[in-house]
């Protein structure tokens, strides 16, 4: 009977926890504040389990399964913490509750009474709480917290043996205890959370169950198990600056606030653009009723060249991409600015020109920025505007690419007929390691339509798409914007070669400097311990792949164009390639050799 009405009990006790928890969560969820977690400085919790007594007159049985029998008893208590740091808390606590212990089992063979123990108690302590999961970084809003605690404490007990069923001793004392344990706590909202926790009781008295067993010295200890409910509260206050009131005197006259000047910024710039192409550009800004100094900034992208810059009362500089236009005074409301904007091998489908203008107003500096976006037409080919003259050669197509031919002004003189090898372009758009890949997966992942070609390369498997006959068509491919990563690669002669600098000595003009007597060409690039790829560089730059040659001297390679006996018949060619190229410059060579500057 003592039993079922225990169970009753402990059912009751669960079923009303829960209902609370539930309670909470739905009144305060809705109320959480929504910005981030508030730290709170107080916690208070209320428990209910399960005590156990581990004495003399308790069984042996394991613990699981004294917990479903008599000897399991209620428990309850409340615990307060005050926050020390992001990992300790100061602890407090008071405990309610009653032991049950039932010994039948005895070691040897000397008869032995039934001894049960009957006992009440309440106990307090002062601990440490240490919060583990803050010392891999501390959140206020974790969900679950795993935590311990020790400390010293007192317990108060009133406690009665009996011997097979016959009073045997009375005891009613105090006794110091040592607690220690830890549990789980689960966060519902910002202030509720719920735990778990199991802890001893060390005790130094060997009476809790007023039955001491003979010939033992060792102290009783009792556990505790069970839930809890936990409320935040005291979020710590954040101290008020102290104010300082001065007498001001006060200002009778109203200020008017200046309307500020409203900048316009026109332009005919295209909307679309292709390479190797010329467009005459006229821009305008108009400054309101501003009379002070500006300065007009215009940013272009690689790629692109200014040239012909032209303004009114302004001066102008130019480094390579950027060029300043100055106003020590403006003369005007409105300024326009006009150039020629060249575009070379354009490898991208979008561009943005971005320019600004820096001025000053109620002296106060200010900035404007305008931004042009410019869409490549990949369909469309376009024939550059420039004039071409005998040095330079004439424009012409191969391959949907336009490209310059550099000819030599010495027009009897034609290079020997070499065995030239088939180069193709493709777009490499996945490789495998010693192993291989689905293709329909690559065309399914991607979106390819194009066929995908599969390609055994020493230790791995190439998947590349497209067969072009130049790199101009290949840039153009759609596989490089459906797929990340992807790049050119060349086959040579039906072989995988890779990297496009592999093919420089069959694409570059391998004639192009005199062996006896002095070369002039022009120099459009050079790199230190690594080569560029002559394929890009006439993409980029216009000119046909077999106008450029390559040579290296002390680490440096160096790509040149040209091939004039004297500085003066360079001079044209020279002029045009610095339209686009401003840093190229030109280079001399005595019997095949290059004459350093």
């Amino acid at each position: 009977m003592f039993l079922l009405m225990k169970k009753i009990s402990i059912s009751f006790f669960v079923a009303l926890f829960l209902l609370i928890s539930g309670f909470v969560m739905a009144q305060t969820g809705s109320n959480t504040d929504q910005n981030s977690p508030k730290v709170y400085l107080w916690k208070t919790s209320a428990n209910l389990g399960s005590s156990l007594l581990w004495g003399d007159a308790a069984s042996s049985d394991n613990p699981f399964s004294r917990w479903f029998s008599p000897e399991s008893q209620l428990t309850a208590g409340l615990t307060l913490n005050r926050k020390l740091t992001n990992t300790f808390w100061l602890q407090a606590s008071v405990q309610k509750g009653w032991f049950y212990g039932e010994r039948s089992k005895w070691t040897g063979d000397v008869y032995h009474p039934i001894v049960t123990s009957k006992t009440s108690f309440i106990d307090y302590h002062l601990g440490l709480n240490v919060d583990f999961t803050s010392l891999f970084g501390f959140k206020p809003d974790r969900l679950i917290t795993v935590y311990g605690f020790g400390g010293i404490g007192l317990v108060q007990y009133n406690a009665e043996s009996f011997a097979d069923a016959v009073s045997y001793d009375v005891v009613k004392d105090n006794a110091i205890i040592i607690p220690w344990g830890g549990g789980v706590r689960l966060r519902l909202n910002e202030r509720w959370s719920i735990y778990g926790e199991s802890n001893f009781r060390n005790t130094l008295v060997d009476d809790i169950d007023a039955y001491v067993g003979g010939g033992t010295d060792v102290n009783d200890i009792y556990s505790i198990t069970g839930f809890g409910l936990t409320y935040d509260f005291g979020v710590k206050r954040e101290k008020k600056p102290k104010i300082i009131v001065s007498p001001v005197k006060p200002d009778t006259t109203l200020a008017e606030a200046p309307v500020p000047v409203d900048i316009l910024f026109n332009t005919n710039l295209p909307t679309e653009i292709v390479s190797n192409a010329s467009y005459d550009v006229s821009s305008s800004i108009d400054l309101g009723a501003l009379s002070t100094k500006a300065a007009y900034l215009i940013t272009i992208p690689e790629d692109f060249y200014i040239t012909n810059v032209k303004v009114e009362g302004a001066t102008v500089q130019q480094d390579l991409n950027i060029i300043k236009i100055t106003w020590d005074a403006l003369i005007s409301d409105k300024q326009t600015i006009s150039y020629n904007l060249a575009t070379g091998g354009l490898e991208k489908e979008q561009y943005i020109i971005a320019s600004s203008i820096e001025y000053s107003e109620n002296n106060e500096h200010k900035v404007k920025f305008f931004n042009n976006r410019l869409n490549v037409n990949v369909a469309v080919v376009a024939t550059n505007n420039q004039k071409p003259n005998d040095n330079i050669g004439e424009v012409i197509s191969t391959d949907n690419q336009t490209t310059t031919s550099v000819g030599k002004n010495q027009g009897n003189e034609s290079k020997p007929t070499l065995q030239t090898p088939v180069l193709e372009y493709r777009v490499q758009v996945a490789a495998v390691y010693g192993g291989t890949t689905s293709i329909k997966m690559l065309n399914k992942k991607y979106g390819l339509t194009e066929e995908i070609y599969e390609d055994l390369s020493k230790t791995s498997n190439k998947y590349t798409v497209g067969k072009f006959s130049s790199y101009g068509e290949a840039i153009r491919s759609s596989a490089l914007t459906k797929v990340p990563g992807s790049y050119v690669v060349v086959f040579k002669d039906g072989k995988y070669i890779g990297l496009l600098e592999q093919t420089n000595p069959d694409v570059m003009d391998q004639n192009g400097i005199y062996p006896e007597g002095e070369t002039f060409k022009i120099q459009i690039a050079a790199s230190k311990g690594r080569t560029y790829s002559i394929a890009k560089l006439a993409y980029k730059y216009g000119v046909a792949e077999s106008d450029i040659t390559e040579d290296e001297i002390a680490g440096w390679y160096q790509y040149t164009l040209g091939k004039f006996r004297s500085a003066e018949e360079s001079m044209e060619m020279l002029k045009q390639i610095k339209s686009k190229l401003p840093q190229a410059y030109l280079v001399k060579f005595m019997n095949g050799k290059r004459v350093p500057r």
